[in-house]
């Protein structure tokens, strides 16, 4: 039965169906976690501090990195860490030390980046499953793409798309998607280009988004400060897109918000503005709730 792991100020809480579970990382500050392709974990401790999780639960540090860290990828064994100011990039070669990655600051069109809200950074990253590719979502800076291991960087999306989160598919190594203010996102050619999806949607704007094998599971909201949220569903070779149900509400209290979404093991999970955690079924036919007092967790994964 999968597990949910939520990056809270006081460890990694753990939560299966029947209810929640022994914490991780116990009384430390989790201020993000992402989930690997391989069923390992990343994850940063005090804003800095980068440790792995391998899949028997065990936490290893791998390094304490110079900036505040808001994302995190693996390719070819290295991690990459996004920054949270400034939009810096920093990466951990395997057994080795903490380094910049100064090709990210040559991004062409780089100059015209600019913090909206919260402050210009690096808000989400991927891989391909390939180690092919390195996708950065910059807020707001559109999505500069590497496929030299960050040596040198190509703007993909344009800026004002304005994306808040990349997801890649489980096991197809081409299929890329955002969430952006313009809508769903989908590439077919591991992010070289992209199409916009918003045919069905009443509103565009969406934070967050997650894989199962055969859709794509994303939350739409009506702004930074929404007061409610949906989450919707888009089947992978659709034209449209289409509310998810099945035990949801018509609305959800508050936004689901970047990284408060994921998908793995057939199951999905995600964090309402009320403080519920909610859990699918099999495909996300079927909803219901395994906790509800989950306030706004900085990530939540699926191992």
């Amino acid at each position: 039965m999968p597990r949910i792991l939520a990056a809270t100020d006081s460890g990694c809480r753990v939560f299966a169906e029947s209810g929640e579970c022994a914490p991780e990382l116990a009384d430390r500050s989790v201020t993000a976690l992402t989930r690997l392709p391989g069923g390992e974990c990343l994850a940063v401790i005090d804003a800095s501090q980068v440790f792995k999780r391998a899949r028997n639960g065990f936490w290893i540090h791998l390094a304490n990195a110079p900036i505040q860290v808001q994302s995190l990828t693996e390719a070819n064994g290295t991690v990459y860490c996004g920054g949270l100011a400034d939009a810096v990039l920093w990466r951990v070669p395997e057994g080795g030390k903490p380094e910049p990655v100064p090709g990210f600051d040559r991004t062409p069109g780089r100059a015209d980046w600019f913090g909206n809200g919260p402050p210009l950074g690096v808000r989400s990253m991927v891989a391909t499953l390939d180690g092919s590719a390195i996708l950065a979502a910059v807020h707001v800076g559109g999505i500069p793409r590497s496929e030299d291991g960050g040596a040198t960087w190509t703007p993909t999306l344009p800026i004002l798309h304005d994306v808040h989160e990349l997801a890649i598919h489980p096991t197809d190594p081409n299929l890329v998607a955002a969430a952006t203010a313009v809508g769903l996102c989908v590439s077919r050619d591991a992010g070289r280009s992209w199409r916009v999806i918003t045919e069905g949607l009443w509103l565009t704007n969406s934070l967050t988004l997650a894989f199962l094998e055969d859709e794509a599971l994303f939350g739409i909201c009506d702004g930074p400060f929404a007061k409610q949220s949906q989450i919707w569903r888009w089947r992978i070779g659709d034209d449209r897109v289409s509310q998810v149900r099945n035990g949801l509400p018509e609305s959800l209290t508050g936004k689901v918000d970047t990284a408060q979404l994921a998908a793995a093991e057939g199951r999905a999970a995600f964090a309402d503005g009320a403080g519920n955690l909610w859990l699918s079924a099999e495909s996300s036919r079927g909803w219901s709730i395994v906790a509800s007092d989950l306030v706004y967790p900085a990530g939540l994964t699926i191992v």
